[in-house]
């Protein structure tokens, strides 16, 4: 049986709007406290809640007929270039940029990377996510 590769795959394109409200819930369930004056300043690793706003990992699996019971998380990088402040607008793009097998075909891994970019385009950050594809 030829695995099927998904490399090239892209997620419909979407925009997200960086909001108080949002911040403050992410800053409270990781017990963050900013520092005071930066309020408005979202820590790098916030880039995941944007990220699954509307494009999340699942509805890319999903979107690819993948059984959600075979997927494990495997690791999760991110690059920041520039800050992200309330009421910034973000368009993000994600896709799967490699697809690979391990151990003669027993391990089936996915990359998708995210770029996050303003509406000006610039860039605002990236990020790598790699999961595992279980055959059971």
């Amino acid at each position: 049986m030829t695995t099927p590769t998904y490399i090239g795959y892209q997620h419909p394109v979407f925009q997200v709007e960086v909001t108080a409200q949002s911040l403050g819930d992410f800053n409270l369930a990781i017990a963050a406290a900013p520092e005071p004056g930066q309020e408005h300043l979202a820590p790098p690793t916030y880039m995941k809640v944007i990220e699954g706003e509307h494009g999340s990992s699942r509805a890319m699996l999903e979107a690819l007929n993948i059984e959600l019971r075979r997927v494990l998380h495997v690791e999760q990088s991110f690059e920041y270039f520039l800050p992200i402040r309330v009421g910034d607008v973000l368009e993000v793009v994600r896709s799967i940029s490699d697809h690979y097998t391990k151990k003669d075909g027993t391990m089936e891994f996915l990359v998708i990377e995210s770029r996050i970019s303003r509406t000006d385009q610039q860039l605002v950050g990236c990020s790598e996510q790699i999961l595992l594809l279980r055959n059971i």
